[in-house]
């Protein structure tokens, strides 16, 4: 009986490991052929478990493929944020030369068109915010209305939008690559300077040039 046991305990780490990668498989199939459909809300929900299973491996798992899709969905609702860094983990990774190339024109298209911004008010009823012109480039459309949904929900937005000129709270502002915007508004604030206002280099949108292959 203890024979028995001890032989099964060592086959149970085994047995989990093929089991979490038969998930992965399955995970990114579904991923791949929602992908295909344009199913996008949810492909990145099946790409976000993928996430989750990544984090509880404790280490790296998601394939170049994995990556790509996920930006794809990221790119269809708007969130270039994540655009930005799933492309930037993919392009690491080994994947078909031509998708690589994709990626790594694609990443360096978000640095040269999009700012980081992070847009705070403590009180979130009734917060005002509007870009000077709506972009005519759907993606960057896309990411204009989902920075203003978010506000008008929850008074904030930290994410990615399009170099232009912008209004949030009352303060007008201006977005451009490569600089990171942060607008924090609150009463407290405002019995002194009203905002809190800064502009910073963002070496998150401008890490330096993209790797490319040999």
């Amino acid at each position: 009986m203890t024979l028995i046991l001890a032989l099964l305990l060592q086959l149970a780490p085994a047995t989990a490991a093929e089991f979490s990668e038969a998930e992965h498989v399955r995970l990114s199939g579904d991923l791949e052929q929602l992908t295909s459909r344009q199913l996008w809300a949810g492909a990145e929900k099946k790409y976000l478990e993928l996430l989750e299973m990544e984090k509880d491996a404790g280490r790296s798992i998601l394939t170049f493929e994995d990556l790509l899709f996920g930006a794809y969905a990221a790119r269809a609702l708007g969130h270039m944020l994540e655009v930005r860094d799933r492309l930037g983990r993919a392009i690491l990774l080994e994947g078909p030369e031509e998708q690589l190339k994709e990626a790594r024109d694609w990443l360096s298209s978000i640095r040269s068109t999009y700012g980081q911004v992070r847009l705070l008010a403590h009180n979130a009823r009734n917060v005002d915010f509007a870009p000077e012109l709506l972009p005519m480039d759907p993606d960057q459309r896309t990411s204009v209305e989902l920075a203003a949904d978010a506000i008008r929900k929850y008074g904030s937005f930290v994410g990615l939008l399009p170099r232009g000129d912008y209004s949030f709270a009352g303060h007008s502002f201006r977005v451009e690559p490569g600089v990171a915007v942060t607008i924090e508004t609150s009463p407290r604030l405002k019995k002194t300077h009203g905002e809190v206002v800064r502009s910073a280099p963002d070496p998150m949108v401008d890490p330096g040039p993209t790797p490319v292959s040999p």
